[in-house]
């Protein structure tokens, strides 16, 4: 049996986690520069690691020391609706070859267990319409759909999203 490993990435991770972030945009149809990719990785971990956290990143391995399998990414907020801080899932994501083991289950439930730590009142995410494993596994951890439109406006001249 497996040993599931979830824990905070190192800072030497960061390309592993940059490869992550690139196979989910490509299977979303989002072209993404990989270095652009990496530095994120980069301001991540460290934003992650410090002792007053301005985000969430958790890693998922198969075996103590083995390579990144998964990754979820949360931002804080500031929310009307929660009445107090949360956080928003920006990245969910298990590579292909490691899915069906529950991973990702374990890492969204990683997120909520730290911020029930922490003083956090709510936890929000998206996922994309017709991802039914995702929206499957979200209501089966308690998560409630929220009849929204979200929309997004880019600073610079690059268009990703299809």
């Amino acid at each position: 049996m497996e040993e599931i490993v979830i824990e905070v990435p190192r800072e030497e991770e960061a390309p592993r986690l940059a490869r992550l972030f690139q196979e989910d945009m490509q299977d979303l149809g989002v072209e993404t520069d990989l270095d652009d990719l990496e530095g994120v990785a980069r301001e991540v971990i460290r934003g992650t690691r410090g002792p007053d956290p301005d985000c969430l990143c958790f890693v998922a391995r198969l075996s103590e020391g083995g390579e990144a399998v998964g990754v979820v990414v949360a931002n804080f907020n500031w929310s009307l609706k929660f009445a107090g801080r949360s956080l928003w899932i920006e990245e969910l994501y298990v590579t292909p070859v490691a899915r069906r083991r529950g991973l990702g289950r374990i890492l969204v439930e990683e997120v909520l267990e730290w911020a029930e730590g922490n003083g956090i009142r709510g936890v929000d995410l998206e996922a994309y319409r017709g991802n039914t494993p995702a929206s499957i596994l979200y209501r089966s951890i308690g998560f409630h759909r929220l009849g929204r439109e979200r929309f997004y406006y880019r600073l610079d001249e690059s268009e990703y999203l299809p």
